[in-house]
């Protein structure tokens, strides 16, 4: 692996790395490219990702979406947003599929065929792709990086793409080695928290509800005070809480219970779409037609049969098999209370093996926005999640690792043949 030297060699053969190699060479067509991947084949984790669909893009994608080094995406975004993305794919042979809320996927709903189009264009693109390939030691000697392996061997290259991902997924490929590359080269990493994930909370409550869901709304309250509320399927585990409006919520929960001296964190519950007089008032009537029914069953048709009984049990002190004519007026208000407002401790998230993407990573106040390359070391350019910016679930990270990949790989390669970047 030593001769001949790369003109760009790109470490990390997943999303991004993938795209910035395939648009290295639409502008470097003479160029000598390869992948470094430390798995033993490329883009393991495209193939999780959509629930194994591949949500590509989102039509959608727009700065609020997304967190960290916000400003900084700006000008990846202008040049390669979601149509640009999708006219790519269909080069590459795979076709779009939009779904509610601007949500992409491949027409042939596989993950699978989305890396194989990839892969299979890469090959004739004749793109060399040298995987079981961890990268251990990175430096620059008059103009030519040298590329050291965990196992010694060495890979050399006259420019450096950085596409190693975050911490997430370590079985399909994730991990810290990206970061510690880039640190020894000088670049800062911020603390990084697991994002797009679930929920840890007191288990106490919902011990009962493992499996059971709700559709409705769901809070996260930060010292009393609600920072964001999204609306979907929500599931009860054996730990807490998952479903994809938890996950959206996630980020926020890692980051204020990663505080010195964090505020108390709480999910708040919406299980019904009313207010909670509303709750009451609709309460009140089906006391009056359903005195003699069980407490057990009081609620059922409204709620799941075991989440209604839950919700009973914390609003009376009444066994389930008293009649429901015997509810207090008061212990009527708080099961109301609880059908449109119940609050769950929040204590933490799952961990990365969890997590769809990395919060935090390198500052991009050192990387160049029009061009992805670092302000510290010449001959080296960083994308992807390695960076400081994620976004929330539907298909905005895929859309920020495709468009910084491929902002990388076009002023990689531009930057050997003499091209200024437009």
């Amino acid at each position: 692996m030593n001769e001949p030297i790369f003109d760009i060699l790109i470490v990390g053969g997943g999303a991004s790395g993938m795209m910035a190699a395939l648009e290295a060479r639409r502008n470097g067509p003479a160029l000598r490219i390869g992948v470094l991947e430390r798995m033993n084949r490329v883009g393991k984790k495209l193939m999780a990702t959509g629930n194994g669909r591949c949500n590509l893009t989102n039509l959608n994608a727009a700065p609020e979406r997304y967190h960290g080094d916000v400003p900084f995406m700006e000008r990846a975004m202008a040049a390669f947003p979601p149509r640009a993305v999708l006219d790519r794919f269909e080069e590459y042979g795979v076709y779009p599929l939009v779904e509610e809320g601007g949500k992409v996927y491949p027409m042939s709903e596989q993950a699978s065929s989305v890396l194989d189009a990839l892969r299979l264009s890469m090959e004739e693109a004749d793109i060399a792709e040298l995987c079981d390939f961890e990268a251990a030691s990175l430096k620059n000697e008059r103009g030519v990086w040298q590329i050291i392996s965990t196992s010694g061997e060495t890979a050399r290259a006259r420019r450096v793409i950085m596409a190693c991902g975050g911490l997430t997924a370590p079985n399909l490929g994730g991990s810290a080695s990206g970061y510690r590359l880039l640190e020894a080269l000088g670049h800062t990493v911020t603390p990084r928290l697991p994002a797009l994930v679930q929920l840890k909370t007191d288990v106490s409550p919902i011990r009962a509800l493992k499996g059971i869901k709700y559709t409705g709304e769901i809070s996260l309250l930060v010292g009393g005070r609600v920072q964001r509320s999204e609306s979907g399927e929500v599931l009860f585990t054996e730990y807490g809480l998952s479903g994809p409006p938890v996950l959206q919520l996630s980020r926020i929960a890692a980051q204020a219970l990663s505080r010195r001296n964090p505020q108390p964190v709480a999910a708040r519950l919406h299980i019904l779409p009313m207010s909670r007089d509303e709750a009451l008032e609709l309460l009140e009537r089906r006391i009056k037609t359903l005195r003699e029914r069980p407490l057990e069953n009081f609620l059922t048709g409204l709620v799941n049969k075991r989440l209604g009984q839950t919700l009973v049990k914390r609003a009376t002190d009444l066994p389930l098999s008293a009649p429901s004519g015997e509810m207090t007026g008061e212990a009527l208000a708080e099961l109301a209370g609880l059908l449109t407002g119940w609050e769950i401790a929040v204590t933490g998230t799952q961990g990365f093996d969890q997590a769809q993407v990395t919060a935090g990573g390198v500052r991009t106040s050192d990387v160049e926005p029009d061009t992805m390359a670092s302000r510290l070391v010449p001959g080296l350019y960083i994308t992807g999640e390695v960076l400081n910016i994620d976004g929330d679930c539907g298909g905005f990270n895929l859309q920020w690792a495709w468009a910084s990949g491929m902002l990388a790989g076009q002023s990689a390669a531009r930057s050997l043949t003499g091209e200024k970047h437009a």
